[in-house]
């Protein structure tokens, strides 16, 4: 095995202590071996059949909203300010997953 030395911020430590005191896990290495695992089998997974159609309309969709921008059909007046203030008062007041 190969010894690896992180630094990370407090909250994260403290994230880990507490993941390890909680019973989850035997040591701190315990925790981050399962932690990348499961990272390293999320990325090399292929995407499921619905995932893959999923990400064909998005694609798709992504698609026809350049054609309609190259077309000249996009909106000229958008106040962006606007716009990303309330995507970010959205997103403040999402529940998490």
């Amino acid at each position: 095995m190969t010894e690896v030395a992180i630094q990370l911020p407090d909250e994260l430590d403290q994230f880990v202590r507490r993941s390890v005191n909680s019973g989850a896990y035997h040591d701190a290495d315990e925790f981050f071996v399962s932690v990348l695992s499961n990272f390293k089998e999320l990325i090399e997974a292929p995407l499921a059949e619905a995932e893959q159609s999923k990400l064909a309309d998005l694609r798709r969709d992504v698609q026809h909203a350049a054609d309609q921008l190259d077309r000249g059909e996009g909106v000229a007046n958008l106040d962006w300010d606007a716009f990303l203030a309330e995507r970010h008062r959205a997103h403040a007041t999402r529940k998490p997953l």
